[in-house]
């Protein structure tokens, strides 16, 4: 694990190879998250012991499907943290994962200081996470934004760019000074910081432009 910034680690896969992704633990006074991104042959049970003890985690917050793990269900019986995504995210993620908690598609507090914000376009049930940590307002945007080594951009397919569009749209009327996606872990850039609300909303107008 590695603290990236104040109270926000980058966890590394097991087994590093181009196929896998990093994932982020959160330490916080209202329970420590985890957003976790580990492959059917891939997952991080090295850092195991310094996530218990830094207090452990409360709950596992998937962006949408592609998250989903058998993995997920053994960080439960380690953690007791369930792996929460939207109803719209559910059917798809049980058919990996058994301790799910899913909550409406709608912008709403899933825990204190916590916020899940309904961001279609890559996958149609997709939200991001607005998460309070260390006086900052963050987002966890999972992978409908990404970052290919070379550039930002929003993932989504020619149909769907209308609705992607309108997420870019609908994230500028948000608070945050920072994105964190799980990236590549191979790929050095897996979060980008915003000087003011102009700079976000550039950035976000920008990727909308690309699409």
């Amino acid at each position: 694990m590695i603290e990236c910034t104040p109270s926000i680690y980058k966890i590394e896969p097991t087994k590093i190879t181009p196929s896998k992704y990093i994932s982020f633990f959160a330490l916080r006074d209202d329970g420590n998250l985890l957003f976790p991104c580990v492959s059917s042959s891939s997952t991080f049970e090295s850092s195991w012991e310094q996530i218990n003890e830094l207090g452990g985690v409360s709950k596992q917050l998937l962006g949408d499907m592609h998250f989903a793990t058998k993995h997920n269900d053994q960080l439960f019986d380690e953690f007791g943290a369930p792996t929460c995504c939207s109803i719209l995210e559910e059917p798809d993620v049980r058919r990996k994962v058994q301790n799910v908690e899913a909550f409406p598609f709608e912008r709403h507090e899933v825990a204190p200081g916590v916020i899940a914000i309904p961001t279609p376009g890559h996958r149609p049930g997709a939200v991001s996470y607005l998460v309070e940590i260390a006086g900052s307002d963050v987002l966890f945007a999972g992978d409908s934004i990404w970052h290919d080594r070379e550039k930002w951009m929003a993932l989504s397919n020619k149909k769907n760019r209308p609705v992607m569009k309108a997420t870019l749209a609908s994230l500028r009327d948000e608070d945050f000074s920072a994105i964190f996606v799980n990236s590549s872990v191979q790929n050095p850039i897996f979060s980008i910081e915003f000087a003011n609300d102009g700079a976000k909303n550039d950035f976000l107008d920008e990727l909308a432009t690309a699409l």
